[in-house]
């Protein structure tokens, strides 16, 4: 008589009601929205770091070229200079980025050099600046 009973109920289970399916797929699409959200970020922030290190890059490669050159060079001119247009990540002309520096003296045998990068990313403007000292010649 007890297997009776369970066989009964068994034939009269239906299954999931439409409500309850509704309310899982709605579970689940709450839940890949939010993997899509996540993902987007992670997306949107490493090509932020990847631009923000090409423009570190860029400051860097300036200044090396600046302290290679000997003090009484005119390349080391006290002054404000700038790149003619902007330029890519490798320095060539076409990119995103406006690249400045100014030299100033320190004393007769010694230059300040602040090199800044400049470029704008999804409305912002953003910069870095790298400041060095030299006395010429790669010192």
């Amino acid at each position: 008589m007890g297997t009776l009973n369970i066989r009964k109920k068994l034939a009269e289970t239906k299954g999931f009601s439409l409500i309850e399916l509704l309310i899982a797929l709605s579970l689940l699409a709450i839940g890949m929205l939010a993997a899509a959200s996540m993902q987007y970020s992670a997306v949107r922030n490493n090509t932020q770091g990847n631009v923000s290190t090409q423009a570190s890059m860029l400051a860097k490669a300036q200044i090396e070229m600046l302290k290679n050159q000997d003090i009484d060079s005119t390349v080391l001119d006290p002054g404000d200079y700038n790149d003619p247009s902007p330029i890519d990540e490798n320095g060539n002309p076409g990119g995103i980025y406006n690249r400045s520096w100014r030299i100033d003296p320190l004393g007769a045998t010694a230059r300040r050099i602040r090199v800044t990068v400049e470029w704008n990313r999804f409305g912002e403007s953003r910069s870095v600046v790298m400041r060095s000292n030299t006395k010429g010649s790669g010192v």
